[in-house]
Protein backbone atom coordinates (compact mmCIF):
# COMPACT_ATOMS: atom_id res chain seq x y z
CA UNK A 1 0.00 0.00 0.00
CA UNK A 2 1.45 3.69 -0.62
CA UNK A 3 0.16 6.92 0.55
CA UNK A 4 1.49 10.64 -0.23
CA UNK A 5 3.93 12.44 3.19
CA UNK A 6 6.12 14.78 3.54
CA UNK A 7 9.34 14.37 5.47
CA UNK A 8 10.37 18.19 6.62
CA UNK A 9 14.35 18.30 7.53
CA UNK A 10 15.26 21.10 9.87
CA UNK A 11 18.51 21.59 11.93
CA UNK A 12 18.70 22.44 15.31
CA UNK A 13 21.98 23.90 16.82
CA UNK A 14 20.66 25.86 20.07
CA UNK A 15 18.50 24.04 21.63
CA UNK A 16 18.41 22.22 25.20
CA UNK A 17 17.75 18.19 25.37
CA UNK A 18 14.93 19.21 27.35
CA UNK A 19 12.94 21.54 24.96
CA UNK A 20 14.05 18.88 22.10
CA UNK A 21 12.21 16.18 24.06
CA UNK A 22 8.98 18.33 24.97
CA UNK A 23 9.47 19.56 20.92
CA UNK A 24 9.16 15.43 19.97
CA UNK A 25 5.57 15.45 21.98
CA UNK A 26 4.47 18.09 21.06
CA UNK A 27 5.12 17.67 17.22
CA UNK A 28 3.54 14.37 17.42
CA UNK A 29 0.12 16.36 19.19
CA UNK A 30 0.40 18.33 16.34
CA UNK A 31 0.01 15.79 13.37
CA UNK A 32 3.28 14.17 12.70
CA UNK A 33 3.24 10.34 11.75
CA UNK A 34 6.73 9.91 13.60
CA UNK A 35 9.57 12.60 14.64
CA UNK A 36 13.66 11.67 14.99
CA UNK A 37 16.76 13.53 16.24
CA UNK A 38 19.97 12.67 15.08
CA UNK A 39 22.77 14.48 16.92
CA UNK A 40 25.37 16.31 15.04
CA UNK A 41 28.35 18.32 15.36
CA UNK A 42 27.53 22.15 13.49
CA UNK A 43 30.01 23.89 11.52
CA UNK A 44 30.77 25.80 14.81
CA UNK A 45 31.41 22.37 16.66
CA UNK A 46 28.71 23.00 18.12
CA UNK A 47 26.17 20.52 19.34
CA UNK A 48 23.34 20.22 17.40
CA UNK A 49 20.29 17.91 15.67
CA UNK A 50 18.76 17.34 12.49
CA UNK A 51 15.26 16.50 12.96
CA UNK A 52 12.94 14.69 10.62
CA UNK A 53 9.47 14.95 10.99
CA UNK A 54 7.20 12.33 8.84
CA UNK A 55 4.04 13.95 8.53
CA UNK A 56 1.35 15.49 5.71
CA UNK A 57 0.40 18.32 3.35
CA UNK A 58 -2.87 18.53 6.57
CA UNK A 59 -0.29 19.40 9.40
CA UNK A 60 3.05 20.77 7.88
CA UNK A 61 1.91 24.33 8.42
CA UNK A 62 0.97 23.90 11.84
CA UNK A 63 4.12 21.87 12.97
CA UNK A 64 6.08 24.67 11.09
CA UNK A 65 4.65 27.34 13.06
CA UNK A 66 6.04 25.31 15.65
CA UNK A 67 9.25 24.74 15.06
CA UNK A 68 9.53 29.14 14.45
CA UNK A 69 8.01 29.57 17.40
CA UNK A 70 9.96 26.75 20.34
CA UNK A 71 12.93 25.82 18.09
CA UNK A 72 13.71 29.06 16.42
CA UNK A 73 14.29 27.22 13.29
CA UNK A 74 14.31 29.67 10.34
CA UNK A 75 13.77 27.25 7.51
CA UNK A 76 13.54 23.82 6.81
CA UNK A 77 13.85 21.18 3.75
CA UNK A 78 10.86 19.02 2.25
CA UNK A 79 10.55 16.07 0.58
CA UNK A 80 7.65 14.58 -0.76
CA UNK A 81 7.92 11.18 -0.32
CA UNK A 82 5.43 8.07 -1.03
CA UNK A 83 4.95 5.56 2.34
CA UNK A 84 5.19 2.53 1.67
CA UNK A 85 3.74 0.08 3.90
CA UNK A 86 2.39 -3.02 4.21
CA UNK A 87 -1.60 -3.97 5.74
CA UNK A 88 -1.68 -3.94 9.57
CA UNK A 89 -4.30 -6.00 11.49
CA UNK A 90 -5.29 -5.82 15.23
CA UNK A 91 -6.72 -9.18 16.98
CA UNK A 92 -7.49 -9.86 20.11
CA UNK A 93 -6.51 -12.53 22.44
CA UNK A 94 -6.95 -12.95 26.05
CA UNK A 95 -3.64 -12.79 27.90
CA UNK A 96 -3.67 -14.86 31.09
CA UNK A 97 -0.33 -14.38 33.68
CA UNK A 98 0.12 -17.02 36.06
CA UNK A 99 3.10 -15.59 38.39
CA UNK A 100 3.17 -16.45 42.54
CA UNK A 101 0.45 -17.99 42.63
CA UNK A 102 -1.72 -15.15 41.45
CA UNK A 103 -3.81 -15.10 38.29
CA UNK A 104 -4.54 -11.70 35.92
CA UNK A 105 -6.25 -11.66 32.67
CA UNK A 106 -6.06 -9.21 30.32
CA UNK A 107 -7.27 -8.39 26.57
CA UNK A 108 -4.28 -8.63 24.73
CA UNK A 109 -3.83 -6.75 20.99
CA UNK A 110 -1.65 -7.88 18.37
CA UNK A 111 -0.21 -6.51 15.41
CA UNK A 112 -0.41 -8.63 12.49
CA UNK A 113 1.71 -6.92 9.68
CA UNK A 114 0.67 -8.49 6.15
CA UNK A 115 -1.59 -10.76 5.64
CA UNK A 116 -3.83 -12.09 8.02
CA UNK A 117 -4.09 -15.92 7.68
CA UNK A 118 -0.12 -15.66 6.70
CA UNK A 119 1.44 -12.56 8.60
CA UNK A 120 4.75 -11.51 7.53
CA UNK A 121 5.21 -10.14 11.01
CA UNK A 122 3.53 -10.80 14.75
CA UNK A 123 3.92 -7.94 16.92
CA UNK A 124 2.34 -6.88 20.45
CA UNK A 125 2.66 -2.65 20.58
CA UNK A 126 5.17 -0.85 23.52
CA UNK A 127 2.18 0.46 25.62
CA UNK A 128 0.33 -2.50 25.97
CA UNK A 129 3.35 -4.09 27.36
CA UNK A 130 4.41 -1.24 29.74
CA UNK A 131 0.50 -1.48 31.02
CA UNK A 132 1.08 -5.91 31.65
CA UNK A 133 4.30 -4.91 33.76
CA UNK A 134 2.78 -1.59 36.11
CA UNK A 135 -0.56 -3.97 36.47
CA UNK A 136 2.50 -6.82 37.39
CA UNK A 137 4.30 -4.93 39.37
CA UNK A 138 1.68 -3.16 41.81
CA UNK A 139 -0.73 -6.50 41.89
CA UNK A 140 1.28 -9.37 41.81
CA UNK A 141 4.14 -7.45 43.34
CA UNK A 142 6.62 -9.59 40.75
CA UNK A 143 8.91 -7.51 38.01
CA UNK A 144 8.92 -8.30 34.52
CA UNK A 145 11.58 -6.45 32.24
CA UNK A 146 9.41 -5.56 29.13
CA UNK A 147 11.51 -7.36 27.02
CA UNK A 148 11.42 -10.68 29.10
CA UNK A 149 7.36 -10.03 28.73
CA UNK A 150 7.43 -8.79 24.86
CA UNK A 151 9.41 -12.44 24.35
CA UNK A 152 7.09 -14.60 26.80
CA UNK A 153 3.39 -13.38 24.83
CA UNK A 154 5.13 -13.20 21.25
CA UNK A 155 6.44 -16.94 21.36
CA UNK A 156 3.12 -17.95 22.14
CA UNK A 157 1.67 -16.43 19.46
CA UNK A 158 2.08 -18.62 16.69
CA UNK A 159 -0.49 -21.31 17.75
CA UNK A 160 -4.04 -20.11 16.89
CA UNK A 161 -5.41 -20.64 20.48
CA UNK A 162 -7.71 -17.09 21.60
CA UNK A 163 -5.86 -17.53 25.34
CA UNK A 164 -2.31 -16.46 25.85
CA UNK A 165 -0.73 -18.37 29.00
CA UNK A 166 2.44 -17.41 30.55
CA UNK A 167 3.56 -18.72 34.37
CA UNK A 168 6.67 -17.66 35.80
Amino acid sequence: MVKKAHLIFAQIDHVSGEITGFAIGKIMELGANNVQLIPTITKKNRPGYIIIIDTNAKHEKEIAKFLVRELKISGYHRIGTNHIFHKITFIKKNLKININGKSRSVHCEIKLIGDKSRPLSVDIEHDFLVKIQKLLTNKSNSFISLSELRTSIESKLTGSKDEIIIER
